[in-house]
């Protein structure tokens, strides 16, 4: 082939490559002489032009050298190219191609006879009228070219090399004035790689050539491989004959005038490839795949199994035929040729230590993060408000939840709260329709009045906490509890005052006596709501109560809550309320041993016990609990201890009044009643 682009390079030159001559120039090849050793031979081609047709071409002589087949092969080409050319008036006009070839064994002895001048014909130059116009050919061995190269460049004589690309001739200060036919192929690299895609192949061994080439290759192929994140398991390095040949010392070529015109030519060669003889620019490269079959006795044979056009849009570039192939696994699946098994989606690439990229553990994604391709080196984090699914493949979206009345939990404590007011507003109506009862009338009509409308209050604040959240809402909760659960203890705190002074003081002084008549306990009630008035308002005005989202708490939801803003302000609101039913626990526990009649002391006790048991165990279980479980026992701490204030304190009363009448007489309670 590379004949054939010669053959056409020539016919893009407009003047003769040299002068005349009369004799025939063709060699005759001895057909006996043929010789298939290890020596190695290469052809010099010599292009001559002769004004007018050559009719009648014979050969002048023979060529007694022991060439190769292949040798034989390229020689016989580009004798067909010429006499082609010549046959064809219309190429070149009045114009023919000789040529002169001269072949022989690439050794110090045969370079320097042709060095020296011993042979009757020297190359690149023609003894008549000493005109040396001349073009030297030569290839398909790099090594020619390297031998011949120096000698060319002191008289600038252009050199074509039709062999393969080497990137040792492609070094413009060592061969100035070479050329090589063939491009430099950076394709083989990734047309090697596109085969490995194809066979999902990512730990393969190489052998290459132990010269430049091999070199230059296998430092391409490693940045392909690299960029594939393929690795090579062993890398062999065949050795090849190298040969030190000494440079010419008899300068005797000056064709320098071509020099200009080689630089800028390319054209398209009867098989449709592109020939540039511009070394910096890349041409595209097409290959063949074959597989090699051997069917005993018969010699090998090749198959053609795919192609590879660099040209074409990636994806499309590699052409295999899977169906042709023949494996030596006697299978038609392809082979397996991996370091380590690919990663699955839900895991990553954790890399070995000391190894190749190649070489890996899978190691599944950690929490919150997925990986939903094939070998992925990290994995995803999902966002705030996505989670992983249970495979760590993909995301999925977070539920909003919170404490509503459509979940059960939700709904049964407002079932609850609701029944408990009911119950409580039940006992108030009780109380009214028998506040004439000495029951009723010896336990302060009007404190256990404003003790049970709390009461309701306290059951009915509770519902605040259920529901979506909203900014309202969350500022109503905290204050709405603190307010109406003060009165509530405020209001135990007097009902337990007014016993102890009824039973303890003895001094019956007009002024003790001004107190229990004037109801002065009962002021206890506004003075102790007022301060926790007070401590809410600057609670609010500091760092109010607001809604917040957390994802974390729960997988795969978002929690939306009323935050407290300031903890410390809710602990203080917490105290002062706990601190009033402490102190009211105090004073009943102290008149626990009064008489018992119409005296209700070991129930104020035992009520302010419940609510202080229940506020105490409040903070640890609250802080240890998550999501809606913590609003739960907010709003369950708030009925327990509403309904132990309840049961505790009205339940006894009641009993007497609905149940027992006849146990309570009048005169016994003006007995009791002509005390205060």
């Amino acid at each position: 082939m590379f004949s054939f682009l010669f053959a056409i390079l020539v016919l893009k030159l407009s003047f003769p490559l040299c002068s005349p001559i009369d004799n025939r120039c063709f060699w005759r090849l001895k057909t006996k002489t043929f010789w298939e050793g290890d020596k190695e031979i290469d052809c010099f081609f010599f292009i001559y032009t002769r004004f007018g047709h050559v009719k009648n071409e014979q050969f002048s002589g023979n060529l007694d050298k022991r060439l190769t087949s292949k040798t034989i092969h390229l020689i016989l080409t580009l004798y067909f190219a010429l006499e082609e050319i010549n046959r064809n008036p219309h190429i070149l006009p009045n114009i023919s191609l000789l040529v002169k070839i001269e072949c022989r064994l690439l050794d110090d002895w045969r370079i320097n006879s042709l060095s020296s001048k011993r042979e009757k014909y020297l190359p690149n130059y023609y003894c008549i009228n000493q005109r040396r116009y001349l073009i030297v050919l030569t290839g398909p061995m790099w090594l020619a070219s390297v031998i011949v190269g120096p000698l060319l460049y002191i008289t600038k004589r252009p050199e074509l090399y039709y062999g393969p690309f080497h990137p040792l001739l492609s070094n413009q200060e060592l061969y100035p004035y070479l050329y090589q036919m063939a491009s430099k192929d950076l394709s083989l690299a990734l047309a090697m790689v596109s085969l490995l895609v194809h066979f999902s192949w990512n730990w393969v061994g190489a052998v290459v050539s132990d010269d430049d080439p091999g070199y230059e290759f296998i430092l391409e192929l490693r940045r392909e491989m690299q960029r594939n994140n393929f690795c090579l398991a062993f890398m062999l390095l065949k050795q090849a004959d190298t040969w030190q040949i000494d440079d010419g010392k008899e300068p005797e070529f000056d064709s320098w005038q071509m020099l200009s015109f080689l630089r800028n030519i390319q054209f398209i060669n009867p098989v449709g490839d592109k020939v540039n003889l511009n070394h910096e620019e890349k041409l595209d490269t097409k290959y063949e795949i074959h597989q090699t079959l051997t069917f005993l006795p018969n010699p090998v044979f090749k198959l053609k199994i795919g192609t590879f056009s660099q040209n074409l849009s990636h994806g499309r570039q590699l052409y295999m035929l899977k169906e042709m192939i023949e494996w030596n696994t006697g299978h038609q699946q392809s082979p397996t040729s991996v370091c380590s098994i690919p990663c699955s989606p839900g895991f990553r690439k954790s890399p070995q230590l000391g190894k190749p990229v190649c070489c890996f553990d899978c190691t599944p994604c950690p929490e919150n993060e997925i990986s939903n391709m094939t070998n992925m080196n990290q994995c995803i984090k999902c966002l705030d408000d996505q989670y992983a699914n249970p495979g760590g493949t993909h995301c999925l979206k977070k539920v909003i939840v919170f404490l509503g009345y459509e979940d059960p939990l939700g709904m049964s404590l407002a079932i609850l709260a609701l029944c408990f007011s009911a119950l409580t507003a039940f006992v108030l109506s009780i109380f009214l329709k028998h506040q004439e009862t000495p029951t009723v009338k010896a336990n302060n009509r009007t404190l256990s009045y404003v003790l049970l409308i709390s009461l309701i209050s306290c059951f009915l604040c509770s519902l605040l906490f259920i529901g979506h959240p909203s900014f309202t809402t969350c500022i109503m909760q905290q204050t709405t509890f603190a307010v109406v659960f003060t009165v509530a203890a405020s209001t135990v705190l007097a009902k337990t005052i007014i016993v102890i002074l009824a039973f303890k003081v003895t001094n019956t002084s007009r002024k003790m006596r001004w107190l229990l008549v004037s109801g002065a306990p009962k002021f206890i009630i506004p003075i102790c709501t007022m301060i926790q008035l007070i401590l809410c308002v600057i609670w609010l005005g500091t760092s109010p109560p607001f809604v917040d989202a957390d994802g974390h708490v729960e997988k795969g939801h978002i929690l939306i809550f009323c935050n407290k803003g300031s903890i410390l302000a809710f602990y203080c609101v917490l105290g002062y309320l706990v601190s009033i039913a402490i102190a009211s626990f105090t004073l009943a526990f102290f008149a626990r041993n009064l008489p018992d009649t119409f005296n209700e002391a070991k129930f104020l006790t035992f009520s302010m016990l419940v609510f202080c048991s229940v506020w105490v165990t409040f903070l640890p279980v609250y802080h240890s609990t998550k999501g809606k479980s913590m609003v739960a026992v907010e709003v369950f701490c708030i009925l327990a201890s509403s309904a132990g204030l309840l049961f505790c304190i009205f339940a006894p009363k009641c009993f007497i009044i609905l149940l027992r009448p006849e146990k309570k007489s009048f005169q016994k309670f003006q007995n009791i009643h002509s005390k205060i």
